[in-house]
């Protein structure tokens, strides 16, 4: 076979795709970056597994300590709290050196809630509320005078005062007469017809204000009176008595205007009827002409 035949085979084996060098080889040294072996393979997945197992671990360790620090902070918080409630319990408990002023503080904490509540009840008009302070003062004022008269003797004698009467003094006979002649048919008539009684006279009223707010002064004084009457009647000592006064006076003002600010700005009640009469009124066809507002229900069939 001359060259010529040598070299048309070797182009037919080429293009039938016959590749030369043994199977199974490994890739030329320009391939090596994409080719692993499986022991490789494996063993980069359990280092990756165990890496993920220690980063998992120290987050949890993190987590954990993270919580119980918390929980110490938080019991350490509940801690404070409880001595900080203690140690306020323990200088509040400190009675004041004036005894007018420690039976006035249990005083307020029986009757501010009544007055309170009737106060913040009257929400119409400021009338009202300055109606209802007004006699509440007033009332206290006049409870604490009358008890001031009373200690004095001036309502009834003592009971000393009966048991030391001279059992000297001869005691007047009474003598009754019957009458000789027969009485008239006139006078025999006995009267049985109730006697209408007297009115009794307002003695809780102030002139000039409001009747709502002094009803629910009323009310409430009714309610509050024996506590302040058998509060103040504890104490002898006229120190303890001008201070008992004084300081309870000034304490249910200061606590009125601590209610008024507490209020706010009430809100007016209104009507339908009125709000249509304000819409037709503000949407007059006139400019400048202000229309008369018609009365309510005047025009209601008979």
């Amino acid at each position: 076979m001359n060259n010529q035949d040598e070299n048309l085979e070797e182009m037919s084996a080429m293009s039938a795709g016959a590749v030369a060098g043994p199977s199974g080889q490994a890739p030329d040294s320009n391939n090596n970056d994409y080719y692993i072996s499986r022991a490789d393979f494996l063993e980069e997945l359990k280092l990756r597994e165990i890496v993920q197992e220690c980063i998992s671990e120290i987050h949890k360790e993190k987590t954990i300590l993270k919580q119980t620090k918390l929980n110490e902070e938080t019991k350490l918080r509940s801690i404070l709290k409880k001595l900080i409630i203690e140690a306020k319990k323990d200088i509040e408990d400190v009675p004041h050196e004036s005894t007018a002023i420690n039976l006035l503080e249990e005083l307020l904490k029986q009757v501010l809630p009544n007055l309170e509540i009737g106060f913040k009840t009257l929400t119409t008009s400021s009338e009202q509320r300055n109606s209802f302070r007004a006699h509440i003062i007033n009332a206290v004022d006049t409870a604490l005078r009358t008890e001031d008269i009373n200690r004095q003797g001036g309502v009834a004698a003592t009971e000393e005062d009966i048991l030391n009467l001279d059992e000297s003094e001869e005691i007047e006979e009474v003598e009754i007469k019957v009458a000789d002649d027969p009485l008239s048919d006139e006078d025999k008539f006995i009267d049985i017809e109730d006697t209408p009684p007297e009115e009794e006279e307002d003695t809780f009223g102030i002139e000039g204000q409001d009747e709502t707010g002094k009803a629910m002064a009323k009310r409430s004084f009714d309610n509050i009176e024996k506590n302040i009457v058998e509060t103040y009647d504890v104490l002898d000592n006229p120190k303890d008595q001008d201070v008992f006064k004084e300081y309870l006076i000034t304490n249910l003002k200061l606590y009125f205007d601590k209610w008024e600010k507490e209020l706010g700005t009430v809100s007016e009640p209104t009507t339908d009827e009125y709000e249509k009469e304000k819409a037709s009124i503000e949407t007059a066809e006139v400019p400048g002409e202000e229309p008369e507002p018609e009365a309510v229900g005047a025009d209601l069939s008979l």
